[in-house]
């Protein structure tokens, strides 16, 4: 998705043109930290950028009383490949030569990191969606997490007695 599409994806579902010239703004700012970040070599302005690009996203959420939908778990996953791509672009930047085929490794990781990401977001925003309503699916859930916890934390003290 990029900056430019997480920039672009609240500019186009603004519905005020407060939101909209507010967020122009607020866009091209967050854009060109991220290009002064690159280019200056200064990682600290990568997640600056992206904070000032969730900002005007949870803006727009918030003024025009917008709901969560598949564009939020969109934006997320692309806010995490957009950050992941910029750091690996300033690690590139280093002279220390990378294992043949490491650059496909890392783009294959990439990639499953924001297919992933897009998927949990996803799932999130259903759990979210089925928690309003309620009912079974959310008793079923809430066990499931409980469970979930539990064995974390025995595996977990496992682990902890056998080191």
């Amino acid at each position: 998705m990029g900056a430019g599409g997480l920039a672009a994806l609240p500019l186009v579902r603004a519905e005020s043109d407060v939101v909209f010239e507010a967020g122009l703004r607020m866009a091209a700012v967050a854009l060109l930290a991220l290009v002064a970040a690159l280019v200056l070599e200064w990682p600290p302005l990568v997640p600056a950028s992206l904070v000032l690009l969730g900002a005007l996203y949870g803006a727009q959420l918030a003024v025009d009383d917008a709901s969560l939908d598949s564009g939020s778990a969109l934006f997320a996953a692309g806010a995490l490949v957009t950050a992941e791509l910029a750091h690996w672009s300033l690690e590139e930047r280093e002279r220390v030569k990378a294992d043949p085929g490491e650059q496909l490794r890392r783009l294959a990781f990439v990639s499953l990191l924001g297919l992933g990401a897009l998927v949990v977001a996803g799932m999130l925003l259903a759990v979210v969606d089925e928690v309003g309503t309620g009912g079974l699916v959310v008793d079923l859930l809430g066990a499931a997490a409980a469970a979930a916890a539990l064995l974390a934390i025995v595996l977990a003290a496992r682990s902890r007695d056998e080191a």
